[in-house]
């Protein structure tokens, strides 16, 4: 397959490409992988010119683990031809400011010898080398946890990889799982054109197995891999490590082969990484993968076509446990049947279909190197702050080679709880037209599930040779998917509410409601429903219907009527805490009415107050009316005493007193109108008497004198 030339450009040139990539930022100063990528780094780890051939042998090897505890010892079997030196060093793949790879075992010449060839089981396909030792070591302690592979060069200076994972049962936030699995069920080693089998036929050669092809139905650990040895890690694994540990990412490593061993370490992680190529899993896999899923573990699935087949595990001849990988890819083949009968997950008997737990499914694929683009769906999704993304927006050249999407004929999550985020268009098989998707879905536990629908993604974190595709909106999608494996999904805490500050009675008038997270950023995945309120309970008030944000955010018609300061509120419908709201002055419209109050009654030849006031249709005092207005009596008496036309100012916010005399009892009519506008006219109605009489208490007292007593006659 044309991915072993590209794994050796991608080891090749990894180091002059990754040196041109911006900064890294550290997740936590102290963390084992942020202290381990402090070290020196080196480029030795890239393959030569001269890379060892299976046909000739030059030099290969294989370990006796796939992974390793630290304190625990490892033994490499190691063949050349012809017979002489060669050395091992052992190198711990990573950042390291760039180089990508961190010498950590040199080991001096040592004596070779060509081992035996080894050979297909007749029946099976099985090929297990029956190597001598060549060279045993103990894992030293402090070996951090990840991927190693041993580069294996001998006298002449052919160079070739071995690879094992150091694993250190530490409860990292994230664990990674190399899917070694699907390395081996490639393996065609020897890759001679003669005897070398995997699980596939289009790579196998030689005689027909039980299989009725020249695929194997069991295939080994205990054998070197074809070609340079790495198989997909410098195809996929490398892409994602770097760019993991860059940014300093708390991670530790395993393989599917821990996985199945002992499922239950999962449960003491925030986040389980599926990365490269994952495309065989067991029975034990699945089950405990989907427990730690069902306790709230979450997971990511950065490559595709994972958990397709099912496999189970034999120990080798020697008795050393899943060093043999069975996958018969029929069920009429398999002397086992039930639950652990080796054939793809979505059928019979099995039934158990991978997007149940990854969201999405092995679909089709395109040739190797004909990859598509990634079109965005869904971009109002929180998994796409900050990334730009538009729906419809487009990433090149990370969806391929192989393609997930969501199938409707076979179960999955819960609709309401799976978000498709991409639908990537590509055709196949001369023409056929079909798409891809990445997919993100919460389990009933909160734990979070994302697919990334693509064998490719991980080319679109970190840039090698000849994928220097690396995007920064990929790598800020999958930055915001392990926050959330972390923190948890970004809350929205309120809402802004903005409005006009100043607004006209009766007038609608925008509001724009934009949901934010604890930063204040725009929280554009919110998905709620908002429901509008307002200190204005007056009767002809609109507020918006209950509606949802687009993008996080909306903008609505409301009309207030209460002229003063108004507050209108929005509040999501289920949790009372996302709310906000805005302050509004509501100024009164134009003045629709003219008033006019003055005493019942006035004296004749006194003055008296009189207030004329103007008001909208709603009942407010129009406080920007500015017109003039004339005064006129029916009271004809020429000392009459109206006030001359005035024009009202801002000042007077639409009210002012004046001063009325009149003359002529017994009753007259005072009328005030807007000279412009006949219908702003106002009477009163006024009773004119004469001043009332002052009582005597003030009047000098009259006093008569008695006349003296007249005399009689």
């Amino acid at each position: 397959m044309g991915m072993r030339r590209a794994a050796t450009a991608v080891l090749a040139m990894f180091a002059l490409s990754l040196v041109a990539m911006p900064p890294a930022r550290a997740i936590a100063a102290d963390n084992p992988i942020v202290v381990e990528n402090q070290q020196q780094g080196s480029t030795a780890w890239r393959l030569g010119a001269l890379v060892a051939d299976d046909a000739s042998g030059q030099i290969k090897g294989y370990a006796s683990a796939t992974s390793v505890n630290q304190g625990d010892s490892l033994t490499i079997y190691v063949s050349v031809n012809p017979a002489q030196k060669y050395t091992i060093d052992i190198y711990r793949i990573g950042w390291y400011n760039g180089t990508g790879g961190r010498l950590r075992l040199h080991v001096d010449p040592q004596d070779g010898i060509t081992q035996a060839p080894c050979t297909p089981d007749a029946t099976t396909g099985l090929i297990a080398c029956n190597w001598t030792p060549s060279y045993t070591f103990t894992v030293p302690s402090d070996w951090t946890s990840g991927i190693y592979l041993g580069m294996l060069t001998n006298a002449a200076g052919y160079e070739n990889y071995i690879q094992f994972v150091v694993k250190d049962g530490r409860p990292a936030a994230f664990l990674y799982q190399q899917g070694i699995n699907t390395d081996q069920a490639y393996n065609d080693y020897p890759n001679d054109g003669v005897n070398g089998k995997s699980l596939y036929t289009f790579n196998s050669y030689g005689a027909n197995t039980i299989s009725g092809e020249k695929r194997a139905v069991k295939v080994s650990f205990d054998r070197p891999y074809f070609d340079e040895g790495d198989m997909f890690v410098g195809t996929y694994d490398m892409y994602l490590v770097h760019w993991l540990e860059r940014n300093g990412y708390d991670v530790t490593y395993s393989t599917d082969v821990d996985t199945h061993a002992n499922g239950s370490s999962l449960q003491t992680h925030k986040g389980f990484l599926s990365g490269g190529h994952d495309e065989y899993w067991s029975k034990e896999m699945y089950d405990a993968v989907e427990a730690a899923r069902n306790i709230g573990v979450n997971l990511a699935f950065f490559g595709s076509n994972a958990i397709y087949w099912q496999v189970r595990y034999e120990p080798s001849a020697s008795g050393a446990a899943n060093r043999v990988l069975v996958c018969y890819k029929d069920p009429g083949l398999d002397p086992v049947q039930g639950t652990t009968t080796t054939s793809l997950w979505r059928d019979p008997p099995l039934n158990r279909p991978e997007q149940a737990l990854i969201g999405v499914q092995y679909t089709s694929g395109v040739e190797w190197d004909k990859n598509v683009p990634y079109v965005v769906t869904n971009s109002s999704h929180w998994i796409y702050q900050g990334t730009g993304f538009k729906d419809g927006d487009t990433v090149p050249g990370i969806v391929g080679y192989e393609m997930d999407r969501l199938w409707a004929n076979y179960a999955g999550p819960d609709p309401k709880s799976q978000t498709l985020l991409s639908r990537s268009p590509f055709t196949y098989g001369g023409g056929t037209a079909d798409y891809a998707n990445s997919s993100i879905y919460t389990a009933p536990s909160g734990a979070l599930v994302f697919a990334s629908g693509t064998s490719s993604w991980d080319w679109g974190l970190d840039n090698g040779d000849p994928h220097a595709i690396a995007d920064p909106r990929i790598q800020k999608t999958t930055a915001n998917l392990l926050n959330a494996f972390m923190n948890g999904v970004p809350q929205v805490k309120d809402f802004k509410v903005a409005a006009a500050a100043t607004v006209t009675a009766g007038t609608a008038f925008s509001l724009t409601v934009t949901a934010e997270d604890a930063q204040g950023n725009p929280a554009t995945w919110y998905s709620g429903t908002v429901h509008f309120t307002s200190t204005d309970s007056s009767s002809g008030v609109a507020l918006p219907a209950d509606a949802t944000l687009t993008n996080g955010t909306g903008t609505f018609s409301a009309t207030l009527i209460r002229a003063g300061s108004q507050n209108v509120s929005a509040t999501d419908t289920v949790t009372s805490t996302i709310t906000g709201s805005a302050n509004v002055t509501v100024q009164a419209a134009a003045a629709a009415t003219l008033g006019l109050t003055a005493p019942p009654s006035a004296t004749i030849n006194q003055s008296f107050p009189v207030t004329v006031t103007l008001k909208d249709r709603y009942g407010n005092v129009a406080t920007g009316y500015t017109g003039r207005v004339h005064f006129s009596t029916s009271d004809i008496s020429p000392l009459v005493v109206l006030p001359a036309d005035y024009t009202f100012a801002a000042a007077d916010a639409g009210t002012k007193t004046f001063s009325v005399t009149l003359q002529t009892p017994p009753s007259q009519t005072l009328t005030v109108a807007d000279t412009a506008n006949a219908s702003l006219t106002a009477t009163a109605q006024i009773a004119v008497g004469l001043p009332l009489l002052p009582l005597n208490v003030n009047t000098p007292k009259v006093v008569q004198t008695p006349l003296p007593p007249q005399a009689g006659p």
